[in-house]
């Protein structure tokens, strides 16, 4: 299992890679999604995040893949067929000396990482936080990654090996 401490706008943060989980940290904060089109896979600049896979929180009563789909078409203005669940990143705030309720997030919770083949191209409009959509090579996805790590390497060899069939 990978594990690595991060360094977020609100202090250090223990991720850890859990292919293909059983079971999972609750709660489910966001789902991202390495979408596949043709040999490309989808990226996003988003504020805040930098040039990532499309995703992002969870609303209150929503379905995880109901909020996959909405941030997909939110952020990329594309559909997914079918998303494949990969893994889990658990996220561990308890290394966090700064942090407490006033942050948003609970002190261990879990974000999910699927992949999917597009199945419909909107036009984009550069709405909510996204300035830009950008298709590139899928062995190219990690030089124009903002935050690539040991932990998003592991999620996008299981996306490339769930591509590969």
């Amino acid at each position: 299992m990978i594990s690595l401490l991060a360094h977020w706008s609100t202090g250090p943060v223990r991720l850890r890679w859990v292919p293909q989980p059983k079971k999972y940290s609750e709660p489910v904060t966001a789902v991202h999604c390495f979408c596949f089109w043709d040999e490309r896979i989808v990226l996003v600049d988003v504020a805040g995040r930098g040039v990532s896979i499309p995703g992002g929180h969870i609303l209150t009563g929503e379905s995880l893949l109901d909020g996959l789909q909405r941030e997909l078409a939110e952020e990329a203005c594309i559909t997914v067929d079918s998303p494949a669940l990969l893994g889990a990143v658990e996220c561990d705030h308890s290394e966090n000396p700064a942090f407490g309720p006033s942050l948003g997030y609970p002190r261990l919770a879990s974000q999910l990482l699927y992949a999917g083949t597009v199945n419909r191209i909107l036009p984009f409009a550069a709405k909510y936080e996204t300035s830009r959509r950008i298709f590139v090579p899928a062995l190219k996805c990690p030089e124009q990654f903002n935050e690539w790590d040991a932990v998003m390497q592991a999620a996008f060899d299981g996306a490339l090996a769930w591509m590969a069939g």
